[in-house]
């Protein structure tokens, strides 16, 4: 068992580089072929887990428990429906102009992503930890910046500075927390999280509280979490659809996995940190909400919406309870399939009219009506609709803030909940339904998004209702991942 996550690793490394070597006509299979064994790998993986088994490998450098494999499940799986949308994304009209070269590098790169991903999850080195989140940051930006224009380049800039700059803080944490511990474990390796819990109680404890804010401030950064969000809005807008799909399915997830893993550490000893945590959570979801409402840009109102759902799970974090944490993990695992299904559908639509502008669309459902109905279900799941993902998940966070007495939060986690499906259902309207405003929404160019994007949109989709209709079907990952 302990080669099973070294392989998961392994494997999109190795079709990274006979993705790099092929030849243009095998790559699509290469590169789906790639994602694809990384997912039968992570469901056999996430099997073994559910019998009991922690996967310790490298010596206990890899750990792999629960929630490892739970975050491994979902980030195989949104890169292998990343994947199949790509096979077609890559080959429409307006990326004619991109030469074989990039193209090449953009799947390489993914896998490259994809393998920084899993180690990020299933490393059990703090250090490391934030090592393979810089390398996330590194393997994405020109992901980021791929189309080479003058405001890719600039989002891509940001993307990297901004996250690399915040994340720096993670690194002193990282040191500070070495400094503290080495000295209470001997011949124990002082690196090694399962380690520092046993002595994390022995910590000086401004030390300790000290190295923790560093810790939250520098994945929070990486995570979007107000205010440390401003890159948010550029990197997904100006990114191509399926690397704004990735990124704010699952890039903006592995670092509140990591802050998971500190509050694991540090709760028990320091619940304050539960109260800082909860209230930048609930000034997430206020302010993203409220930024979101006035965007006329489509992608721009879709990104800064992930600022305020990551703030949902920041605040089931924050409330530092088993049904907090429970409502955490639900809600990454509906954002995830919400909002990549929604920049899928709407980054096909900003490609076919060669706008994003909300105002210079209306009546795409017309010319595009599976990619209408997939837009809808996404909108309805990001509102918390009943029978779609998002309400199950948003209500149980709601339901631990009730059972903490937050009830300040509880307010504000409904209220956004009720801006979120005005302002989602509003930009519905006009794009899909309204009267058409402008010459690119008549463009006769448009049409319905190619069969594979259609399947990518149909997979996310049935996720979302499978989340939303058979939540019960998660709860066994879920009730181990959400223990302590």
């Amino acid at each position: 068992m302990e080669f099973l996550p070294i392989g998961l690793m392994v494997v999109p490394l190795l079709f990274a580089g006979l993705v790099w070597i092929a030849r243009q006509e095998a790559r699509p299979f290469l590169f789906l072929l790639g994602t694809g064994v990384a997912l039968m790998l992570s469901i056999y993986q996430l099997w073994e887990v559910l019998q009991g088994k922690v996967i310790l490998g490298l010596g206990e450098e890899i750990l792999v428990d629960a929630l490892s494999a739970f975050m491994a499940l979902l980030i195989a799986f949104l890169s292998f429906v990343c994947a199949i949308y790509s096979t077609a994304y890559l080959t429409l009209p307006h990326l004619k102009e991109a030469s074989e070269e990039r193209l090449r590098m953009f799947q390489t790169l993914f896998l490259v992503l994809e393998f920084t991903l899993f180690w990020t999850v299933m490393t059990n080195n703090i250090v490391l930890l934030w090592v393979a989140l810089e390398a996330t940051t590194l393997a994405s930006a020109l992901l980021v910046s791929f189309y080479w224009n003058k405001r890719a380049l600039e989002a891509g800039y940001k993307y990297l500075l901004l996250l690399t700059v915040g994340i720096t803080s993670a690194l002193f944490g990282c040191v500070l927390l070495y400094a503290a511990a080495a000295p209470h474990l001997g011949d124990e390796p002082a690196l090694l999280m399962t380690n520092i819990k046993t002595v994390i109680e022995k910590l000086p404890k401004h030390i300790a509280l000290i190295s923790a804010i560093l810790l939250l401030i520098g994945f929070g950064t990486k995570a979007g979490l107000a205010p440390f969000h401003p890159w948010i809005p550029d990197a997904h807008a100006e990114a191509p659809t399926v690397m704004s799909a990735i990124l704010s399915g699952i890039i903006i997830k592995v670092p509140l996995y990591a802050i998971l893993r500190i509050m694991n550490l540090f709760a028990p000893e320091f619940p304050q940190l539960g109260t800082l945590i909860l209230g930048i959570g609930v000034f997430s979801m206020l302010l993203g909400s409220l930024l979101a409402f006035l965007q006329e840009d489509l992608k721009r109102l879709l990104a800064y919406s992930s600022a305020a759902q990551i703030g949902y799970i920041a605040a089931g974090m924050g409330v530092i309870s088993y049904l907090g944490y429970y409502g955490a993990l639900l809600h990454i695992a509906h954002h995830a399939l919400t909002k990549a299904l929604l920049f899928m559908a709407g980054g096909i639509v900003a490609a076919m009219a060669n706008t994003r502008q909300i105002p210079a669309l209306g009546g795409i459902a017309r010319k595009m009506p599976a990619t209408s109905i997939f837009f809808l279900i996404g909108a309805l799941s990001l509102g918390g609709v009943p029978l779609f993902s998002g309400f199950i998940s948003k209500l149980t966070v709601i339901l631990a803030l009730t059972q903490a007495r937050a009830w300040t939060s509880v307010v504000i986690a409904v209220s956004v909940s009720l801006l979120t499906l005005a302002y989602i259902l509003r930009a519905f309207q006009r794009v899909f339904w309204g009267e058409p405003r402008s010459q690119e929404a008549l463009n006769e160019n448009i049409r319905e998004a190619p069969l594979p994007m259609l399947l990518a949109m149909a997979l996310l989709a049935l996720g979302i209702f499978t989340v939303g209709i058979g939540a019960q079907l998660l709860d066994p990952i879920l009730d181990l991942a959400a223990k302590p």
